[in-house]
């Protein structure tokens, strides 16, 4: 006889759709208060996640909050520790016009970002692998949604994967992937541990796609994780991962290489790096740097534009 999933107790979903609702009226209340002034804070683009520099977003927070229940959801998540909103909070502050913006989002997710994108008038596509890891939102948290949520317009799927992106070159004109680049330590579906070189190998290829089908005088805006592995112990987020097999600290770059693997190599490859790089690997020892998922794992930045020269 085959096992079947146990089914959630009455309790369980009790609970749940008390969450949904609260943040259903976190997005109501979120929309009635006056929105904060953006701050005059500067933003570096190119930098590490760092706590002390969230107030600077509390204008993108609430903006995004009063969307849907999933972007109030990780706007407030005390889990995350304000790494969301560092990592959207930088794209907004990016982007002075969303209107008439072709948006490619890899590895969307259940995120609900690329929708909000198209309520500003951007048209989007998203992009993820034909059996996605992740599943949007469904049920009763849709539903609720589905009576809260502002409306957008329609978000184009598209599947693939990320080293051979079937779009046209120069086809967008802003190129974003927000926590995913991470997870080529995982070759899927079959969830076997990719070896760092081969790792350092697609990421080059990913890289690569990204600027090809980026226009002249667009950009790509990326997060990803980075760690400094000689330090770091424990990973609040290792029941995560997707490989079924492999080492116990993995899912991030070694901070030391994220300079080379992403910010000079974006440089060498077509780009310029907006604002210049803030990225300081030695900035990971201190605890402002560290994100949820525990001491010496950190999430960082980058927002390239691609100013046309040819490719080394």
């Amino acid at each position: 006889m085959t096992n079947q999933p146990s089914r959630p107790t009455l309790g369980a979903r009790a609970q749940y759709g008390m969450r949904v609702v609260s943040r259903a009226f976190g997005v109501i209340s979120a929309r009635a208060r006056p929105a904060p002034v953006r701050s005059e804070q500067p933003v570096p683009f190119n930098a590490m996640f760092d706590a002390t520099r969230l107030d600077a977003f509390l204008c993108e927070k609430q903006l995004l909050a009063s969307f849907d229940t999933y972007l109030f959801e990780v706007m407030h998540a005390a889990r995350l520790r304000g790494q969301i909103v560092f990592e959207y909070g930088t794209l907004l502050r990016a982007v002075d016009r969303w209107k008439g913006l072709r948006v490619l989002d890899i590895g969307t997710g259940r995120s609900t970002l690329p929708r909000w994108m198209s309520a500003q008038g951007a048209e989007v596509t998203t992009f993820d692998l034909a059996a996605p890891v992740e599943r949007g939102s469904a049920g009763f948290q849709e539903r609720v949604d589905s009576l809260v949520a502002r409306p957008h317009q329609i978000v184009r799927p598209v599947a693939g994967t990320m080293r051979q992106l079937p779009f046209a070159d120069g086809a967008f004109d802003l190129v974003t992937s927000l926590s995913v680049l991470e997870h080529l330590d995982t070759d899927l579906p079959g969830r076997a541990y990719v070896a760092y070189d081969e790792q350092r190998r697609r990421l080059a290829q990913a890289l690569d796609e990204m600027v090809r089908v980026t226009a002249p005088r667009g950009h790509i805006y990326i997060t990803s994780d980075c760690c400094d592995f000689l330090r770091a112990t424990t990973d609040a987020w290792r029941d995560a991962y997707y490989y079924a097999q492999g080492p116990a600290l993995s899912g991030a770059w070694p901070v030391d290489d994220v300079p080379a693997l992403f910010y000079e190599y974006l440089d060498a490859h077509g780009c310029v790096l907006v604002g210049g790089c803030h990225f300081e690997p030695h900035a990971i020892a201190q605890p402002s740097h560290w994100t949820f998922r525990g001491p010496f794992f950190s999430g960082f930045s980058v927002l390239a534009h691609r100013d046309g020269r040819a490719r080394a």
